[in-house]
């Protein structure tokens, strides 16, 4: 096994092959597609394991709010993503004092809206009526008053935390949050199994298994971190600054509503499903987006060193080596979609193999996720080179776009004209202007621009 591992790691460099910074986006990548394929290993046994322990609405319900909760991650205001883009630059430049300055910056910004995110809970969940705000059943509003401050009290620790996954990106090393993960999710999956023995169907239970989990995974090793491997950011404390703060938040709050339009797509389309139609349509439309978000899962951690990896090669001035990155990008994207269309069709077998006849996943839903995974995956290309490189005000304005005008075009075609959860696949593709058009023109005139390159 280790042999054929070894033999996929020298297929990659050869096709990657170049200096120091390529060498180490192919060992993060290749570090990456293994754990994280133990990772979805793991989360496709969690999916029928957790149907069968709180059935199959209650699973829609905690998909619903899980998504509710991913809203939450934006209370950063945009630093985690300030810190990678800055930090990557102290890197480069190998300046340790900056480096300290804006983590600690950082740190304190998130412990101190992680404290107000905490007082809130305590003060304003149990004055929501959580069941009517999700559209689900009055019986279950005391289970999901007790769940939600419980995931929200969890969410404010992992809050702090997450200042690990922005540096690990920044170092070009994202294999290690892809171990973090991994690991959450391991503890994840021996918490259910316990759970199906020695516990009777709960939300509340299963909450507290899968955040503690996480929570758990991602404290051990920002500590280790931070107190064995740099030990340097810690040992001196550098008081936050103005200047530091601005520097980051300047560029973090771009990418804040970046990161809005990503989740009014992409989060709230579990919310819509579970008010106009059933949670039992949220597992339909989630079991089929786990099947093929795999190809984006992929593609993800192939692309995930690439973002820093342009920022540096962007401080030494090295733009042929982003317009080779593109190309070689381009047509891994293809050989996907070309496996992804061949899984689509094959997908009833799988889904009858996977989760057996708990559920029904119509082809039209398949092929809606696909849609969405695909166009996805294309426009990651070169919103990753566009992030790297600091590029992103017009990508800042498209974003209002996506911010007012996604839900009215999800209802529209979802519910006035009846397309059901394809309309809202639809209007996923629709409102991804950006990644499909603007950001792939932007990225060609930026190359064009340069000197070096010719086009």
């Amino acid at each position: 096994m280790i042999k054929k591992f070894n033999s996929i790691r020298v297929i990659i460099q050869s096709y990657f092959q170049g200096n120091s910074r390529t060498n180490l986006l192919v060992k993060n990548v290749f570090s990456s597609l293994v754990l994280r394929g133990l990772g979805t290993a793991i989360n496709f046994l969690f999916v029928p394991l957790v149907i069968n322990f709180v059935n199959a609405e209650r699973y829609g319900i905690w998909l619903t709010l899980s998504s509710v909760l991913t809203w939450f991650t934006l209370l950063d205001i945009g630093f985690g993503n300030g810190l990678r883009n800055k930090f990557s630059e102290a890197v480069a430049l190998n300046d340790i004092k900056e480096q300290r300055k804006l983590v600690h910056t950082t740190a304190a910004v998130l412990i101190l809206i992680s404290t107000i995110i905490f007082s809130l809970n305590i003060i304003f969940t149990d004055q929501i009526h959580w069941d009517e705000f999700l559209g689900v059943d009055v019986s279950y509003r005391e289970e999901l008053q007790q769940l939600v401050f419980l995931l929200i009290s969890f969410f404010s620790l992992q809050f702090i935390f997450q200042i690990y996954n922005p540096i690990q990106y920044a170092l070009q090393k994202p294999a290690m949050i892809a171990r973090t993960i991994l690991v959450g999710n391991a503890l994840g999956l021996i918490g259910i199994l316990y759970l199906r023995e020695f516990s009777e169907p709960s939300l509340i239970n299963l909450g507290a298994v899968v955040m503690g989990s996480n929570v758990l995974s991602i404290f051990c090793f920002t500590a280790y971190f931070f107190i064995f491997q740099r030990p340097d950011l810690i040992r001196k404390i550098e008081k936050p600054t103005m200047d530091t703060l601005g520097s980051i938040f300047s560029l973090g709050i771009k990418f804040f509503f970046l990161n809005i339009a990503y989740m009014v797509q992409f989060q709230t389309s579990n919310f819509l499903i579970s008010k106009y139609f059933t949670p039992e349509k949220v597992t339909e439309f989630n079991i089929a987006f786990k099947l093929f978000s795999v190809a984006s899962l992929v593609f993800g951690i192939i692309l995930s060193p690439v973002w820093s990896s342009v920022t540096n090669a962007q401080v030494n001035n090295d733009y042929a080596w982003i317009r080779k990155l593109i190309k070689k990008l381009l047509l891994i994207w293809t050989v996907i979609a070309i496996g992804s269309i061949i899984v689509l069709m094959i997908a009833p077998t799988i889904y009858n193999l996977w989760i057996g006849d708990v559920i029904n996943i119509p082809f039209i839903t398949s092929f809606g996720v696909l849609l969405i995974v695909l166009s996805n995956c294309f426009s990651e290309i070169f919103i990753s080179v566009l992030n790297g490189m600091g590029k992103v005000n017009l990508q800042f304005y498209i974003s209002i776009f996506v911010i007012l005008f996604f839900v009215p075009i999800a209802y529209l075609l979802s519910v006035q004209l009846e397309y059901g959860i394809f309309g809202i696949c639809m209007a996923i593709v629709i409102t991804n202007v950006n990644g499909l058009l603007v950001a792939p023109y932007q990225v060609y005139m930026e190359m064009r621009k340069n000197k070096k390159l010719s086009v």
